[in-house]
């Protein structure tokens, strides 16, 4: 029999050892009328439906179909269009967590689904290499966005388990970063991802799950950046792989990846307390927000 774990007070069967979850209050924070308010309520009527049309007309989620051999067909959209699902799939969880929502429950329930019967026996998720090339697995980190695409899993299965209690989704995001620990750790792969976004996420998830083991790959992610791996298409900047993250001292090259991987230096060292790592992101603060930060608080404008 599988072990059990606990979150927000629900008892969910897994493969991993007993762990009790973080509890978090989504109702702690209440926007009444007003500015925030309002733009909450139109995220809810409006926003979130709309994405949910939009997956559909986009074909992504025929491609999850096309990858779980329920429908047949060519892949559509941009190699990183998995992440939509995810992000839609993160927006619910807080949602529904806020105030519950029959509709949007089913939605997100149908989804879920969908998301697990595509997912491979290994833990790996990946429509454009499952219905593309299969042997493409890991060949493009550096733009492959394998990685972005599961942190945005993990993110949106550790909303939809705190925030709505429903840990379905949290569990094909734990195969997927067991799945990676054990390439990216114990075997033959000693890079990173071109796109960061999967640092914060296992960081997520080891709040989540308690799993040090999650917090040590966002670690050792992290730290194999800067050595010039990446620059095919864009100079080593663009993926800030120019130089080490603990020795950087300014943010430079993709603005979301440059902020991404930000978030996760902070949250590492939000929970290790590495001083090297506050460091660096300290004095990137300072270099985006005396110099290179719009007053609108924007950072960037094109991808190059």
């Amino acid at each position: 029999m599988e072990h059990a774990e606990e979150i927000v007070g629900v008892v969910v069967p897994t493969a991993a050892a007993h762990v009790t979850l973080r509890p978090l209050d989504a109702s702690a924070v209440r926007l009444g009328a007003g500015l925030l308010g309002d733009r909450q309520q139109l995220n809810r009527a409006v926003t979130i439906p709309h994405g949910a049309e939009q997956l559909e007309l986009a074909g992504t989620l025929e491609n999850f179909r096309i990858a779980a051999g329920i429908a047949s067909g060519e892949r559509r959209g941009y190699v990183f269009s998995d992440s939509d699902v995810y992000k839609w799939l993160e927006a619910v969880g807080w949602e529904i967590g806020r105030e519950p929502s029959p509709e949007l429950e089913r939605q997100a329930r149908a989804m879920i689904e969908l998301v697990e019967r595509a997912q491979l026996p290994d833990g790996y998720i990946n429509t454009w290499c499952q219905i593309n090339d299969p042997s493409w697995r890991w060949s493009d980190l550096e733009m492959g966005h394998e990685l972005y695409c599961g942190g945005h899993l993990m993110q949106a299965g550790v909303a939809l388990a705190r925030a709505a209690g429903d840990v379905s989704l949290l569990r094909i995001a734990r195969r997927f970063a067991d799945l990676v620990d054990e390439v990216f750790t114990h075997g033959d792969q000693d890079g990173t991802d071109g796109h960061p976004e999967v640092e914060p996420a296992l960081v997520e998830l080891f709040r989540a799950t308690g799993e040090r083991r999650y917090l040590e790959l966002a670690a050792t992610l992290t730290d194999r950046r800067g050595h010039r791996r990446f620059g095919g298409r864009f100079t080593p900047e663009y993926y800030q792989d120019a130089e080490p993250v603990r020795k950087s001292r300014s943010i430079a090259g993709h603005a979301v990846r440059a902020l991404y991987l930000a978030a996760g230096v902070t949250d590492i060292h939000a929970e290790t307390h590495d001083p090297e790592l506050l460091a660096a992101v300290l004095a990137q603060w300072d270099d985006l927000a005396s110099s290179k930060m719009y007053l609108t608080g924007g950072i960037g404008s094109r991808h190059t």
